[in-house]
């Protein structure tokens, strides 16, 4: 038997007993308070209370209001304590996780290394390698961001927003993201139509647009697509992650953003995360005054991420910027040629 079902069942047996010895006590004091009435009455006239034929009924409500007390504090008791256990099984799913993740790509980068150090090899041979120990460390770095953004998301320390002005960002976001793309095979399409600025920090926008597109990277197989939509509405700004991938199980839409909830774990043959990814996309979202929905289905393949973040009216363009976002050199040595 798993060794975390069986604890669980014996907490439940134990409240089962509790429960039913609770309910008996309280039939029994009912019943003995109706058994002893006029005894009870004659007991009270002697304090010179005088003829109080109904305290009976106030024992027994009170006595049963007691034991229904009792009751609800067991049942709260159990919740606290199942709870307390499923979070527990979490953590150490997570832990064990956490372990295979860093001891993989670790073994992978020492095989490559490894064999780069041996002659005879092809200048392609060589370059693929080196491509793959690069692809390999960066996630490593992902993952070791992802731990100290989880404790610092706990702590409650969060960033300073300030200004962030979104077609800057993406113009820069998506010349750095797409080689991750090359090298799976895996076809990236940016659509920004949008000079809104929000209230936001650099690091926690590419935190969240990441996390999003190593999430569709994992769920997406050669040759599919992956597109980032960045459109303005009347108060807000909409931020689309889009794949065309396996999709999200129905049954798993409604708790995929929680903490340690690994996605995926109903689809086999892919490989899962480690369960904080899109919990810190929601939790950066929220501090920056956004919301964010997971969709699929539809008659769509694949999942769709949908970010509103409110807009900041009337903020200047960045310094270095034009009101579009783009450089300013190279909007000035666009000009000079024409």
């Amino acid at each position: 038997m798993n060794r975390h079902k069986a604890p669980s069942i014996l907490i439940v047996g134990i409240y089962v007993v509790a429960l039913a010895m609770t309910t008996a006590l309280m039939v029994f004091w009912v019943l003995v308070v109706q058994r002893f009435q006029p005894e009870i009455n004659q007991l009270i006239s002697r304090f010179g209370v005088g003829e109080w034929h109904y305290f009976h009924v106030f024992m027994q409500s009170t006595g049963a209001a007691f034991f229904f007390l009792v009751i609800i504090a067991l049942t709260y008791l159990l919740a606290v304590s199942l709870s307390e256990r499923r979070y527990s099984r979490k953590k150490d799913e997570f832990l064990a996780h956490v372990t295979h993740e860093l001891k993989s790509p670790v073994a992978a980068i020492k095989l490559h290394a490894q064999t780069l150090q041996q002659d005879g090899l092809s200048p392609a041979e060589r370059a693929s390698m080196t491509r793959y120990i690069v692809e390999q460390s960066d996630r490593i770095g992902a993952l070791v961001d992802n731990l100290l953004e989880s404790s610092r998301l706990l702590a409650g320390g969060g960033g300073e927003l300030r200004p962030i002005n979104l077609r800057a960002f993406f113009h820069d976001y998506q010349q750095a993201v797409r080689g991750r793309f090359d090298l799976r095979q895996i076809d990236l399409t940016f659509e920004v139509q949008t000079r809104a600025v929000v209230m936001a920090t650099s690091e926690g926008l590419q935190r969240v647009m990441d996390n999003l597109i190593d999430n569709a990277l994992r769920f997406t197989g050669a040759g599919g697509r992956v597109r980032c939509e960045v459109r303005d509405g009347s108060a807000a700004t909409e931020i689309v992650v889009a794949d065309d991938g396996v999709g999200i199980p129905k049954r798993e839409l409604s708790k995929i953003f929680d903490r340690f909830y690994r996605l995926g774990r109903e689809i086999a043959g892919r490989r899962k995360g480690t369960g904080l990814g899109l919990w810190i996309v929601r939790q950066l979202v929220e501090e920056m005054r956004g919301t964010i929905r997971a969709i699929s289905g539809h008659g769509e393949p694949g999942a769709r991420f949908e970010i509103q973040l409110p807009k900041v009216e009337g903020a200047p363009p960045p310094a270095g910027r034009t009101e579009d976002g783009e450089p300013a050199v190279a909007a000035a040595a666009e000009g000079a040629d024409r």
